[in-house]
């Protein structure tokens, strides 16, 4: 059994924290929030000792860190954040309907104050009747503007993905459109649509960069009018290789919308499979079930055939998000149980849980997960304000 340490608790309040991913070294973290922030926080060697938020804030049990950057221009919440390290840059997607791509070694474009910790300035405000506390200066960062923006998409952009090499991303909206991009030349290279009344949540590369998987939510109009939560691998250039929730229920009907059809297939996604990945050999599919439902748990597929091979890991509420390490023999999740799990994925043992649950689904969950490089952290964004980051290896 494993052992994570809880080493920083990164304060980051007044809007959820959404995305979260390691930059180029473990000691170099960046997350996003609802309000279309992103910073970036440079972590010192060791912790101090002075828990996050001091003594304003004891919901706080791990060192606090400053951020040093700050990427401006997003206008909506960031959905999700990737680290290409192949060319070490950051790549983000947001509610704006952009994607934009950052590079942190040029110069800043400026300097400004920032505030984090919000809440334990009104609740010092509310204590004593006076503004003191709300009045006091920020954080002092660098700011950075993206060095490419790429804005093809109508709607909110959920999903996005990079390849293993960097030079390509898949992403998707809310109005089922899914583009993947050449980078380098901010250009489309295919585009395509799931069904019309999904939100498109989830997609993936295959490690060898030739097909990407799309996962789909339902938007639920109600019992007699559900769209079937579309679940499927594609060619890079749009062409349909296999529709994994066809072989799950072979006499599904994908145009069947009816309370009846609903039942064939809802039980197996819940409100959608809204987390996926490749295991790192492309050999199995990792696939969360989320939404608001009563224990989510992982399936683990058959990437050439699609079959159903095993469940893995459970979180109460929902998942939110999965990862596999390098080895392809562990995978780390995360849920609305405020919980992250490493599972080892030959036989679902678990062999750690950092957090606990902390008061149901609609009050806290974990959003986002990062793996470190080096496999030693694992940092998650937690959207009761901070980023938690875990060390679990020496």
């Amino acid at each position: 059994m494993m052992k994570p340490t809880l080493r920083y608790q990164l304060v980051f309040e007044g809007a959820w924290p959404m995305a979260v991913t390691f930059l180029e070294t473990p000691r170099r973290v960046a997350a996003g929030n609802q309000l279309g922030q992103i910073f970036v926080w440079d972590l010192p060697d060791s912790p101090s000792e002075e828990p996050a938020g001091g003594k304003a804030n004891k919901k706080r049990e791990a060192p606090n860190v400053a951020p040093s950057r700050r990427l401006d221009g997003h206008t909506n919440a960031i959905s999700r954040l990737a680290f290409d390290r192949e060319h070490q840059r950051l790549v983000s997607a947001s509610f704006d309907h952009s994607i934009r791509v950052w590079s942190l070694d040029g110069e800043p474009a400026g300097q400004a104050e920032a505030v984090l910790d919000g809440d334990p300035r009104k609740e010092e405000a509310k204590k004593t009747r006076k503004d003191d506390a709300l009045n006091q200066p920020g954080v002092n960062v660098s700011t950075f503007l993206a060095k490419k923006i790429l804005e093809e998409h109508p709607d909110w952009v959920h999903s996005l993905a990079l390849s293993r090499d960097g030079q390509r991303a898949v992403s998707g909206d809310a109005s089922a459109n899914v583009i993947v991009w050449d980078l380098e030349a901010g250009k489309p290279l295919a585009k395509w649509k799931g069904h019309a009344w999904n939100w498109i949540v989830a997609t993936a590369f295959a490690p060898n960069g030739e097909s990407v998987l799309v996962s789909e939510f339902r938007y639920k109009r109600d019992d007699f009018d559900i769209p079937c939560a579309g679940f499927k691998l594609w060619g890079v250039d749009g062409t349909e290789k296999l529709d994994i929730l066809k072989t799950q229920f072979p006499k599904l009907n994908p145009n069947d919308n009816s309370y009846g059809g609903g039942q064939v297939w809802r039980g197996w996604t819940k409100d959608g499979l809204v987390a996926v990945a490749f295991s790192p050999d492309g050999k199995l599919i990792a696939a969360g079930q989320g939404g608001e439902t009563e224990t989510g748990k992982v399936h683990l597929l058959d990437a050439e055939t699609g079959k159903f091979v095993r469940d893995v890991s459970g979180h109460q509420y929902g998942i939110t998000d999965v990862a596999f390490f390098s080895d392809g023999q562990r995978l780390a999740t995360a849920g609305r149980d405020t919980c992250i799990r490493i599972i080892q994925v030959e036989d679902g043992k678990e062999l750690a849980v950092m957090g606990t649950p902390r008061g149901g689904q609609f009050k806290d969950w974990i959003s986002s997960i990062s793996i470190s490089a080096d496999e030693k952290w694992i940092a998650g964004a937690d959207i009761s304000g901070h980023v938690a980051i875990w060390q679990i290896a020496e």
